[in-house]
């Protein structure tokens, strides 16, 4: 059987050490606080693989967000954060696996490796959805990115 597969990825350099990295990115109650792309409604008090999440994203341009309700896939604090989605409950037409994570790059520098893979019938159809995804995804990176190397510190 063919199965249609898109990766999209994007990278940021952020002057900080990982554990600061993480204290504002791990704190996912406080994500509407340095960008517009992905907020997280409901969060739950233990992350651990299973855990169903509420994921509002929406991407720069569209009017409204969209709900998603992936699965976390893996989480370890200060490293990574990975989750999974299906459209209508179903990994025939639509499967995106979205992660975060942070590899340190001196002592006061981390790389956030930041994407997603897709996978599904209905991956081809999606491309301009994608293209806006990716803006999305930088959005959120300097977003971070700023918010962490200013100090501004999530509560």
């Amino acid at each position: 059987m063919l199965v249609n597969r898109m990766a999209l990825r994007t990278e940021v350099e952020i002057n900080a050490p990982a554990e600061r990295v993480w204290s504002t990115m791990g704190n996912l109650k406080e994500w509407g606080s340095f960008n517009s792309f992905l907020k997280i409604e409901d969060v739950p008090d233990t992350l651990e693989p299973g855990r169903p999440l509420r994921v509002h994203f929406q991407p720069p341009g569209h009017s409204k967000p969209t709900l998603m309700t992936p699965q976390v896939v893996n989480y370890v604090p200060g490293r990574e954060l990975r989750w999974r989605g299906k459209l209508m409950g179903s990994n025939l037409f639509f499967v995106g696996e979205h992660f975060f994570t942070l590899q340190p790059i001196g002592p006061d520098k981390t790389l956030l490796h930041h994407g997603e893979d897709f996978k599904g019938c209905l991956v081809p159809l999606l491309g301009g959805l994608l293209a806006d995804a990716r803006k999305g995804f930088e959005e959120f990176n300097q977003g971070l990115k700023k918010a962490v190397e200013e100090g501004v510190e999530a509560k």
